[in-house]
């Protein structure tokens, strides 16, 4: 059985006034997530601002998300660190900490060569008890992932799946076909990218990697469920209509403009961690008016929700 489904929420990160780290509303993010379809639920990725939070921070994260989401959906957790050091005792404690599967990033301050990924890749996979899915994300990480290199690092034993990127939608298209071709039959192939990721689900990518998602779960569930079941009239009209929202959270920054928008929706995220700025009373203004034009979600159909998929259970077979 696989591991994910076609939708998987990457939450941002609850904090309080002082900066801590708040559980209830990332636990809400959970449960709302998964009542509106969402195969599988991530933390400590880009979204969740893993790279401004302590070691204890992280693994009370990853704690929370696992036991609000009480196995109903796999729990991803991001692992990215320096070195190879950390990356591993990142690895063993959201382990520990009940999480379904890690995401590894190649986060460095001098660009990494193939050759350094490569051993990355090998030494966390060795040491990891729970699959480890690769993280291509060049816009962050400096390090660009060729298709040649990926399906290399994808034949390490332990990796369970890819989080793959394109530029543009025919990019995308063509990285899922070469990925499907040559990857074991083991790994999954899934993409990223709250506007382009339909096209990597049509193109028979296994899973989309939504950082949207998290604070607009019925609205993605219903495109990514609609893209995996092969309906691309009805995938496309939906993300035609949700485009707008995503194309304008891009331009006000991503994970800020998450944080403004759940605000909007009811769900306050507190500050971001300073040097980080909020985004501005116009962007807030201008994301309010583009969700009120977006209008109510469509609905899911009931066989498509992660409770009749079956979540696995902790210790899930290696990928």
């Amino acid at each position: 059985m696989t591991l994910l489904g076609p939708l998987v929420a990457y939450l941002p990160t609850p904090r309080g006034h002082e900066g801590e780290v708040v559980i209830d509303p990332l636990e809400r993010l959970v449960d709302d997530a998964v009542a509106a379809g969402a195969t599988g639920v991530a933390v400590l990725g880009s979204t969740g601002g893993w790279p401004y939070l302590t070691a204890g921070e992280r693994r009370l994260v990853v704690e929370a998300a696992v036991e609000a989401a009480a196995g109903r959906v796999p729990v991803v957790a991001g692992v990215g660190a320096f070195t190879t050091d950390e990356v591993i005792v990142h690895t063993i404690v959201a382990e520990r900490a009940g999480a379904s599967a890690v995401l590894l990033p190649t986060l460095a301050y001098l660009p990494l060569t193939d050759d350094e990924v490569l051993d990355l890749v090998a030494d966390v996979a060795d040491a990891a008890r729970v699959p480890v899915w690769l993280y291509h994300n060049p816009v962050s990480t400096t390090f660009r992932y060729s298709v040649e290199t990926l399906v290399r690092a994808a034949q390490v034993p332990g990796v369970g799946g890819v989080k793959d990127r394109g530029s543009d939608a025919g990019e995308l298209r063509d990285r899922v076909a070469a990925l499907r071709a040559a990857v074991p039959g083991t790994v999954e192939v899934g993409c990223s990218g709250d506007v382009l990721g339909v096209e990597g689900l049509l193109a028979g990518a296994r899973t989309w990697h939504s950082g949207l998602a998290s604070v607009l779960p019925a609205w993605y569930s219903a495109v990514a469920h609609a893209a995996a079941a092969g309906r691309a009239d009805e995938a496309r009209a939906h993300m035609a209509r949700l485009a707008p929202v995503a194309e304008l959270v891009a331009s006000l920054g991503g994970p800020r403009a998450v944080h403004a928008l759940a605000a909007v929706l009811g769900t306050d995220l507190g500050r971001l961690p300073a040097p980080l700025r909020p985004v501005d009373d116009a962007g807030t203004r201008a994301l309010a008016a583009a969700v009120e034009r977006l209008g109510d979600p469509p609905a899911v159909p009931t066989g498509a929700l992660p409770t009749e998929a079956g979540a696995p259970t902790d210790g899930a077979a290696r990928g």
